[in-house]
C-alpha cells in the first residue's frame, strides 16, 4: 500500500518528529560550540585559511602522486610541516569538542530512551513496503543529516 505526501504527514508519528527536533537541537548547539571554539583557539579568519591551504595542499600531493611527479612530490615534502602544525593547531578545538559530545548522553538516557524504548519510530520507504526504524537508527541518520545542514550553514564544513 502506497500513501500519499498527504497521508504520509498526518500519519506522521509524534516519535518521528520529537527525535528529528532532538538531533536538530543537539546539531545547532553542536556546531555553535564548535564554531566559538575555532573562533577562540585560532580565529575564524585563519581556520578558513588552513582550510583552504590543506585543501589545496591535498589536491597538489594527490595530483603529483598520480602523475609520478618526483620533483613536486619533493617540493611538497618541504610544505608538509607547515600542514603538520596547522593540524596540530585545529586538533585542539576537536579535542574539546569531542569531549562535549560526552554531554549528550544525557539526551539519550534519560529522555529518548526511556521515551520511545525499542519501538519503530520511524518507517523507510523500501521497494512496495516500508522498514521500520528504532530509535537509535533514526537518530542516526537524523543527526547526520541535520549535522551536514548545520555545518553548511555555520561554515563549519570543510571547504574541498
Amino acid at each position: 500500500m502506497r500513501m500519499s505526501a498527504a497521508e504520509w504527514v498526518t500519519a506522521l508519528p509524534v516519535a518521528t518528529v520529537v527525535i528529528m527536533a532532538t538531533a536538530f537541537i543537539v546539531s545547532v548547539i553542536n556546531m555553535s560550540i564548535n564554531r566559538a571554539l575555532l573562533s577562540h583557539f585560532i580565529g575564524w579568519d585563519k581556520y578558513r585559511t588552513m582550510q583552504k591551504e590543506m585543501a589545496e595542499f591535498r589536491k597538489e600531493s594527490m595530483a603529483a602522486a598520480r602523475s609520478n611527479d618526483k620533483k613536486q612530490l619533493e617540493k611538497l615534502k618541504k610544505r608538509q610541516s607547515q600542514i603538520n602544525a596547522m593540524q596540530q593547531q585545529m586538533f585542539k578545538p576537536q579535542m574539546i569538542q569531542m569531549a562535549l559530545v560526552l554531554i549528550y548522553f544525557p539526551v539519550w538516557i534519560f529522555f529518548l530512551t526511556p521515551t520511545f524504548g525499542n519501538k519503530p519510530v520511524a518507517l523507510l520507504p523500501v521497494g512496495d513496503g516500508y522498514y521500520q526504524l528504532p530509535l537509535f537508527l533514526w537518530y542516526m541518520i537524523s543527526s547526520l543529516f541535520l549535522g551536514t545542514v548545520m555545518q553548511r550553514v555555520l561554515g563549519t564544513l570543510p571547504i574541498e
